[in-house]
């Protein structure tokens, strides 16, 4: 992943999600212990997604085909400092939602960014809240997710070139299996995808 001097990156991102029971979150964070994953840091997130402001279904901007896009902008709060970034994903291959373009810059300020934002022709249609707790394993990015309204997940997500998308999957579905994680409990799109389709307000 190479950032230039404004701190701004394009990147292929590589992810896998799966929804878990309140039962399994325990079980996950002492199997990620076991594994020698390190806690990097606990956050709380809050994100809008934008649309153009023509837009009046979720149909008309699922991401499916190749280069439609979600804009999202996220206040990302822990401990330590608070960031807030203004991110694109793009499709690169028909249909897949596991393996993405990335684009993302800090920015300054949430609210100014939202007024750009809608100056410029979009506006918001859902809002996401969560709780996260981000561990690193073999260089995969493992976050486990209290998301409000909505109950438990996990992501795993390595950034890669194009070419290397396909280690990657293989390395999240090696460390899927040592977690226990079950066929049935995985997402084919996403969590927010899922979570979109609820709450969407045009």
């Amino acid at each position: 992943m190479n950032k230039n001097s404004k701190g701004n990156f394009s990147v292929q991102e590589v992810e896998k999600r799966a929804l878990l029971k309140e039962s399994d979150y325990k079980e996950i964070l002492k199997k990620l212990d076991t594994l020698g994953a390190k806690l990097i840091k606990k956050v709380n997130i809050n994100d809008i997604y934008f649309c153009p402001i023509a837009v009046l279904s979720f149909a008309e901007i699922e991401m499916d085909h190749v280069n439609s896009y979600s804009l999202r902008l996220r206040e990302q709060n822990s401990d330590y400092n608070k960031e807030v970034t203004l991110n694109v994903k793009l499709i690169t291959q028909e249909g897949d939602h596991s393996s993405w373009e990335e684009h993302e810059v800090v920015v300054g300020s949430f609210n100014t960014t939202t007024n750009i934002l809608k100056s410029i022709g979009f506006k918001q249609f859902c809002t996401i809240k969560k709780s996260r707790l981000v561990y690193n394993f073999n260089d995969i990015e493992v976050s486990i997710e209290d998301i409000v309204d909505f109950g438990l997940g996990i992501e795993a997500e390595v950034k890669t070139s194009t070419d290397q998308s396909a280690k990657a999957k293989a390395k999240i579905d090696e460390l899927f299996e040592k977690l226990e994680i079950n066929s049935d409990q995985i997402v084919e799109k996403s969590i927010t995808n899922i979570i979109m389709r609820k709450k969407s307000k045009f």
